[in-house]
Formats: structure tokens, sequence, C-alpha cells
């Protein structure tokens, strides 16, 4: 057993307790569609320092990643041209909290499908027949719902970076002047603003979870492979 439940605690991952699309809402007459140029994101992600404050916990994070590094591989080689492992692990975070008996997809528990958005995923039943792995839902999440595998150049870090927000919703890439803490959350492009239910902003509200660049810019910093640079 990997050091899972001990790790929790310092990392102080805070979850909010329900799922929101953040593509789900009312927008102004003229959305600024910020991903114009196709290198919005890579200019973000070069331009992005890692908050001094969030270092120890990043590490922490990162630790996860090492000692469970062969499941996020089998996920990755399911697929020629797969999702890097690296990607697969903060979107685990972002949605799971790195919990392997919850659903990739939206965090309910892998004992049925999913109750969130996406609902009723994967469409197949669980091959025991009575609960899906966390491999089974990976595959569902990212190569049958999304075909992450067919559309993404994961070498490439504006395609990568756009795709993860993506995952998630364009909602603040569309309607809202902030960067998406999905991405940025504990970096310098994050301060506040967040999605607290669907369709619902507030532009006061602090996401006290990891963005995923923030962890995918120290694990390149530290020399793990990411899948882009």
């Amino acid at each position: 057993m990997f050091k899972f439940a001990a790790l929790l605690g310092v990392l102080t991952f805070v979850a909010s307790g329900f799922k929101y699309n953040p593509d789900s809402q009312n927008p102004s007459p003229e959305p600024p569609f910020r991903h114009n140029p196709k290198t919005h994101h890579e200019k973000l992600w070069d331009s992005s320092e890692i908050n001094a404050s969030q270092v120890f916990r990043i590490d922490k994070c990162i630790s996860l990643y090492l000692d469970n590094k062969s499941r996020y591989d089998g996920v990755e080689n399911m697929r020629n041209g797969g999702v890097p492992s690296a990607v697969v692990f903060v979107l685990h975070g972002r949605e799971s909290t790195w919990n392997f008996r919850k659903h990739l997809h939206e965090g309910s528990p892998l004992t049925a499908r999913t109750k969130w958005v996406p609902v009723g995923r994967p469409l197949a039943n669980p091959k025991n027949g009575s609960s899906y792995t966390f491999e089974e839902s990976a595959e569902d999440a990212l190569y049958k719902l999304k075909d992450l595998e067919n559309k993404v150049d994961w070498s490439e870090c504006d395609d990568s970076l756009y795709n993860i927000e993506k995952y998630n919703g364009l909602g603040y890439l569309k309607y809202r002047p902030i960067n998406s803490p999905y991405l940025w959350s504990g970096t310098n492009h994050y301060t506040k603003g967040k999605y607290v239910a669907d369709g619902k902003y507030s532009s006061t509200a602090i996401d006290k979870q990891l963005g995923t660049c923030s962890i995918l810019k120290r694990m390149n910093s530290r020399g793990i492979n990411i899948g882009f640079n």
C-alpha cells in the first residue's frame, strides 16, 4: 500500500464536494475567446512561476506519482500516442484527489457509473461484474469518451494544455477574465475567481486545489518526463 493516506493530511487538498461544468452558463454577448492565436497556453506556460509557498505541497503530490507511476504508465500505454502518464496523474488529482477508488471522469465512486457530468459512464458494465477498476474508468474517460489519443499532439505544449483545460471545460477561456485555476492555481497566473457550482461563477472565490500546470511545471523542472517541454 502506498503512502496515500499519510500524504493526504500534508497536502491539504481541498475538494469542492460537488462537480460542475464551466461551459454551462449564460455567456456575455461578446465573450472573449482568448485561444487565438493558438499560442495562448504556451505563452502562459513559458511565463509561469510556481508560488514558493506551494513547492513543498507539490513535491508531496509528485511523490504519489512516483509511487504509482506504473499504473499511470499503464493508462498511457493503452493506446499508441496515449495521454502521457504525468497528464493522467494531474487529471486524476483534480478529479479524484488521486483516489484509485473513484472515476477519472468526475470523482464519483467506481462502484457504479458516474453520477456527475458526464453522467452514466462507462457505458459498458464492469468486467468483474461489481465495480469498475481505475484503469477501466481511465480508458473510458480518456480514450472512449474524449478520444484524446487521436485528437491531441501530446508533444506540443499548447495542444496539451488546451486539451487539459478542455477536459474540465472552456468556460474560463471563453467567458471569464481569469486564467483557469484547473491549470494555473498555485502559480503566478491565478489569484482568485472560480465556478462554485454548475454555471455559477464567483469573482472572489479561491480555488484551493493545485492546478495541473503547477504540478507539471515542477515535474518538468525535476527532470520528470511530462510529454512536452
